[in-house]
């Protein structure tokens, strides 16, 4: 094990569509609960080129992980993607969302009644991930990217070719395991949007973009129309009990995004956290 890690058993519940990376060529935001329940974001994961190491939401993995000194956030921690070690996966039948949310909700500190609580606690405390209930869903659609994010995409991903193939053995993400080429990353030239009001008083509304790799697969596969239509569907809160995993952007991190949804469909006989 690298010096200064320590494994940990961790719960994954969200993985965003991948991103380019001058340094890791590409990475997933990835995020899991430990067995405490404590949420965790674990970077850099370059997932599509890991091999035996790939791992489903809401399956259980232990790797050694570190708290990331260049990311303030509390949650976020570096991982060794060698060390990885899949193990069971929980299935979304009606029983088994019981036996997710024994951990999902575990640790009620990432758990907010408002959007407007978890930025304040981002003020406070860094705080960068957080539960938060949807009172009224007003609207989803698609909402095209800029032609400047387009090209500033296909510029960086023939560089990153050009770096691969010339440059490989400086490429230190990938150790002894540099991949001989790089694999196609599709741009998705629109993003889902979801506006919608959660359950603060003061609450003027929300629009928040869907980074969820689920939904941008479903819409590269499928087109924007499909992914509308599921994300319609989840967010019918007469029949979901749906809640949105909230996380930040390092960048900007008074900037929350939905980065993975919590969506059992509703039964009387069902406890709803």
């Amino acid at each position: 094990m690298k010096h200064g890690y320590t494994e940990e058993k961790i719960l994954i519940w969200g993985k965003t569509y991948p991103e380019l990376s001058k340094k890791y060529i590409e990475t997933v935001c990835t995020a899991g609960v430990l067995e405490s329940g404590k949420p965790v974001r674990l970077y850099p994961i370059t997932y599509r080129y890991l091999n035996d190491e790939q791992f489903k939401i809401y399956q259980w993995i232990t790797a050694a992980i570190q708290k990331n000194p260049k990311d303030t956030r509390p949650e976020s921690y570096k991982i060794d993607c060698h060390s990885i070690q899949v193990g069971e996966t929980i299935p979304a039948t009606h029983d088994e969302w019981g036996k997710r949310s024994e951990f999902m909700f575990r640790d009620r500190s990432w758990q907010f009644e408002s959007t407007e609580d978890l930025q304040q606690a981002q003020k406070r405390d860094r705080t960068s991930m957080g539960v938060v209930t949807p009172r009224e869903i007003t609207k989803v659609e698609v909402v095209e990217r800029s032609e400047e994010d387009a090209r500033s995409f296909d510029q960086k991903f023939e560089d990153l070719k050009k770096t691969v193939a010339a440059q490989r053995a400086q490429i230190q993400m990938f150790e002894d395991a540099i991949p001989q080429e790089m694999k196609k990353l599709e741009f998705l030239k629109s993003r889902v949007v979801v506006s919608w009001f959660c359950h603060g008083e003061d609450c003027t509304g929300h629009n928040m973009q869907v980074l969820d790799w689920g939904l941008c697969e479903l819409q590269r596969r499928e087109g924007s129309e499909a992914a509308v239509n599921r994300m319609k569907d989840l967010c019918n809160l007469d029949t979901h009990d749906l809640k949105f995993f909230l996380g930040n952007l390092f960048h900007y991190p008074g900037s929350f995004l939905i980065v993975g949804m919590w969506y059992p469909k509703r039964r009387d006989d069902m406890f709803r956290w």
